[in-house]
């Protein structure tokens, strides 16, 4: 035994053969090494997968102290980049090696990703999810036991930080999210749960990786905001949540229309409702079809953006509360109807946009503060299409009353555009609405 390695330490301490290693290992993951694998380990191998993350864990369980996988084998946590876990399997095991790059690999600081992915590099794990079959959750035999009072409260954390979104947004929120996300991510790994815990953790695992990515994407930050959503699709199918995933999928897509990426925003939504499951209808379905009627809009395809925004209309009307995930609480008609108003605005419909913004900014009344802003802009670019300065004037300066959610990059990148529309005005109006707009993004 190699006594100078961390490994030969702690089974010296434990008093345990590379032998007797290995049957912990085989009895937390049955037949998943074999009885000799050890002693490589101990020459100087690594183990494959989320292996090193079990024997971290089932060395910090009987030796009642903190053992991590990167101290076990810090070659194995420097060696892969960033996006190393992005080849993993479709599996419980390839879910936690993604895991282990947000808590202590290169993506746990949010510095490890420069670039964002495109084409196949978003195309390729969209497919993998759709296509690869379900399969079991595994509980977890060691460590301190998960109650489902303790996934209760894991669950009511999640509504409550979407909510905060909600309301704030913002760095804040977001650093918020990815620790909760931490916390999660040492439960799965280190608890003991039963298949069914270990499903609704993966739900949960899964909807903070959403959250956290739709966070970093509004705020500008493409690349982390991916690798979060793309995590979050694993873990989502792992816990067999197949509107999560679509949910998750749509995300993706809808930040591809925000890089004017189209071809790609519109394959992923088709691949999302593709594989979103369950019956017809309701309020994950409808966003779905608002998302894809976003990306026909953005391609000039008219004809298709009508038929499926009219899918979403019909949708939306057949939801009863009870099929509605708690997450989509706040697809509302508000949000659907201005969504509507916004692809019809990219159509070249400013007439037709303005009134379905109108509608829906009357129906979200004083809920969703940044929708609201990002929606009031687009009823301004409305305006001034149809040569309506007067009323986009209006509209823009309700929308500065919310400049504290300003803190979103794509509502500050909207507000700059929509300064540049009216610095094409040289009337008096124009230029005071221009000169408020930049001492707003000054500030």
């Amino acid at each position: 035994m190699d006594e100078g390695s961390v490994l030969g330490d702690c089974l010296k301490r434990l008093g345990w053969s590379p032998d007797k290693l290995a049957r912990e290992i085989n009895r937390v993951r049955p037949n998943s090494i074999s009885p000799k694998a050890p002693y490589g380990w101990l020459k100087g191998s690594t183990p494959r997968g989320s292996l090193p993350q079990i024997v971290a864990s089932i060395l910090s369980h009987h030796l009642r102290e903190t053992i991590t996988a990167e101290v076990l084998w810090p070659a194995k946590a420097t060696a892969p980049g960033a996006d190393g876990w992005l080849q993993q399997p479709w599996s419980q095991d390839g879910t936690w090696e993604g895991l282990g790059s947000f808590t202590a690999g290169p993506l746990r600081s949010g510095l490890g990703v420069s670039r964002p992915l495109s084409g196949q590099g978003l195309i390729g794990p969209a497919v993998d999810w759709l296509t690869t079959p379900d399969a079991p959750v595994a509980g977890r035999p060691i460590g301190e036991a998960i109650s489902p009072q303790a996934i209760d409260v894991l669950a009511d954390r999640v509504a409550q930080l979407r909510r905060l979104d909600d309301a704030q947004g913002g760095p804040l929120v977001l650093d918020w999210i990815t620790q909760d996300l931490n916390w999660a991510a040492h439960l799965a790994r280190n608890g003991t749960y039963d298949p069914a815990i270990g499903q609704r953790l993966h739900s949960v695992l899964a909807e903070l990786a959403q959250l956290a990515g739709w966070l970093a994407c509004d705020l500008g930050r493409n690349a982390l905001g991916q690798r979060y959503l793309l995590f979050g699709l694993r873990a989502a199918h792992t816990a067999n949540n197949r509107a999560l995933g679509a949910n998750i999928v749509s995300c993706l897509s809808y930040q591809a229309t925000w890089r004017s990426a189209h071809d790609e925003a519109l394959r992923l939504i088709k691949i999302a409702r593709q594989g979103v499951g369950g019956p017809p209808g309701g309020a994950v379905h409808a966003l779905l079809a608002t998302r894809q009627a976003r990306a026909h809009a953005q391609l000039g395809q008219l004809d298709d953006c009508a038929r499926t925004l009219d899918e979403a209309a019909a949708l939306v009307e057949s939801a009863a509360d009870e099929s509605t995930p708690p997450w989509a609480y706040w697809v509302t008609p508000a949000v659907l109807a201005a969504d509507a108003g916004r692809a019809w605005l990219e159509l070249g419909r400013p007439e037709v946009a303005e009134q379905h913004l109108l509608r829906g900014l009357q129906l979200f009344g004083d809920e969703q503060p940044r929708n609201r802003l990002l929606h009031t802009m687009s009823l301004a670019e409305a305006r001034l299409r149809r040569h309506d300065l007067d009323g986009a004037a209006e509209a823009t300066r309700q929308a500065l009353d919310l400049r504290s959610y300003l803190d979103s990059g794509r509502a500050r990148e909207r507000m700059a555009g929509l300064r540049h529309e009216f610095e094409h005005s040289d009337s008096p109006l124009a230029c005071d609405v221009t000169d408020e707009i930049g001492a707003v993004l000054a500030a």
